[in-house]
């Protein structure tokens, strides 16, 4: 896939924010940990990004009507990543009460960053065409994964030369990745910005007006993000504390993940443009449902489990990346996805902001049968994120045009194809020796005789 140079652009910074992430955001639960943060106050600060982007997607997506979308994109994740330099501080400045206010300072991180989000997807969005979404988006989700994999591992190694009482590691950490994190927006900014018709000035009711199969779509992806954080914030904690895990090993683990994620992204790509985003959304819905309820049986004694359940977490949310987002694309109007997309956003988030509460009171005190603590609520988790897999299978495939058997992708899914790389580089150097002998005004001497390449039927 030849990429044009604002795609370029976009995978650049997309590679550059991963770092920035992976650096502060990904051990801010860490940081909280060796705070002295219990369930209860992990499953706050995991509820503080939703509730900002609750916020201020709205807010977002009305500057967008004003503004042009780079200039919103540019001031917010600017202004918000120079906001860590106070999470950087507060251990030093503030003795008392530290945790409340890393919290505080994390949640204005959150909320400049999500009043740009709505500018950022329309923009992203805009810079792809249709017909190649699936390849893109997969290969800039692997840049993405390995280039936060990457960065996870270097900080949890580079924490271990600290003892877990000393914040000096937290506080390098969180400086180098802030330096990325403005990086990243300094590339961005030099992505060209196509023209953009959402100048209409949507009024405050029309931004809660979501009908048709988008509102469906909405409320599927509510319940399934209620599960999602009921349990994700304590994956951390259980390794951690449960299974006792160092910082290099917890980091470990969780690139073990990122790899499968990140070789599973290119094949979701192609699966997707071929057979459509629905099949791949519930099929890795499912995926992540089957995660929790795995953890469960993972203790000191059976610590070798946590590699295949960590596979299987990495492929699920290579299909759940790729196919959710494209459904969001799928389902929005071009000349209204900033307003849409900011929809989608605050309805998904309300449930994420109460479901990591709901599960730190649960894993701190509450009991059901044999299950108590952060197992509880994995199992829970397990049965509120399989309903709404089920529940996609009423949405409309719409960018295939056609409605394929779920076996049958699953099947596809569950395919290693070895030649598509090989056929790729053959057609490759078909065209490089037909250019050459353009170049050389000679007679191409298999024009019209080129290796056709179809796809196998199914």
């Amino acid at each position: 896939m030849k990429l044009t140079r604002d795609q370029r652009g976009l995978m650049s910074s997309g590679a550059v924010w991963a770092l920035y992430e992976a650096f502060n955001a990904g051990f801010l639960v860490v940081f909280a940990i060796a705070l002295g943060a219990s369930n209860t106050v992990v499953g706050i600060l995991a509820a503080l990004p939703s509730l900002a982007m609750v916020l201020f997607e709205l807010p977002g997506a009305k500057l967008v009507e004003y503004l042009r979308r780079k200039t919103v994109f540019v001031l917010g994740t600017g202004l918000s990543r120079l906001m860590w330099v106070l999470i950087i501080l507060t251990p030093y400045l503030f003795k008392e009460h530290t945790l409340w206010f890393v919290g505080g300072f994390f949640f204005l991180v959150r909320c400049l960053e999500y009043t740009a989000d709505p500018a950022w997807s329309s923009w992203a969005a805009d810079l792809v065409p249709d017909r190649v979404r699936g390849t893109f988006w997969g290969y800039r989700n692997m840049l993405v994964g390995f280039c936060g994999m990457v960065a996870s591992l270097i900080g949890g190694a580079f924490l271990d030369l600290f003892p877990k009482e000393n914040y000096t590691g937290f506080a390098i950490l969180f400086g180098i990745g802030m330096a990325l994190g403005l990086l990243s927006t300094f590339i961005q900014s030099r992505v060209r910005e196509p023209e953009y018709r959402d100048h209409d000035h949507h009024g405050f009711r029309e931004f809660f007006r979501v009908d048709g199969q988008f509102r469906e779509y909405c409320w599927i992806m509510v319940i399934f993000y209620f599960g999602v954080n009921l349990a994700s914030p304590f994956f951390t904690a259980y390794m951690l504390e449960n299974l006792g895990l160092s910082y290099t090993y917890f980091v470990i683990i969780g690139a073990i993940a990122t790899v499968a994620r990140i070789l599973a992204h290119p094949h979701f790509g192609y699966v997707s443009d071929r057979y459509g985003d629905k099949p791949i959304a519930v099929i890795s819905l499912l995926g992540t449902a089957l995660v929790p309820l795995a953890f469960i049986f993972v203790t000191k004694q059976m610590l070798w489990l946590i590699v295949p359940m960590q596979i299987l977490s990495g492929i699920a949310w290579a299909g759940h990346d790729l196919s959710t987002w494209n459904l969001l694309l799928d389902l929005t109007r071009k000349d209204k996805r900033a307003l849409q997309v900011a929809e989608f956003n605050f309805l998904t988030s309300i449930p994420m902001i109460v479901s990591p509460i709901i599960g730190g009171l649960l894993a701190d005190h509450a009991s059901i049968a044999l299950l108590a603590g952060i197992p509880l609520v994995f199992a829970i988790a397990t049965v509120v994120r399989a309903i709404p897999a089920l529940l996609l299978l009423r949405i409309h495939e719409a960018r295939v045009g056609a409605e394929y058997p779920l076996g049958e992708v699953f099947a596809h899914v569950c395919t290693i194809h070895p030649f598509h790389g090989m056929q790729s580089a053959i057609k490759i150097v078909v065209k490089r020796v037909r250019r050459e002998f353009d170049h050389m005004h000679l007679p191409y001497p298999m024009k019209g005789r080129e290796p056709q390449f179809r796809p196998e039927k199914a």
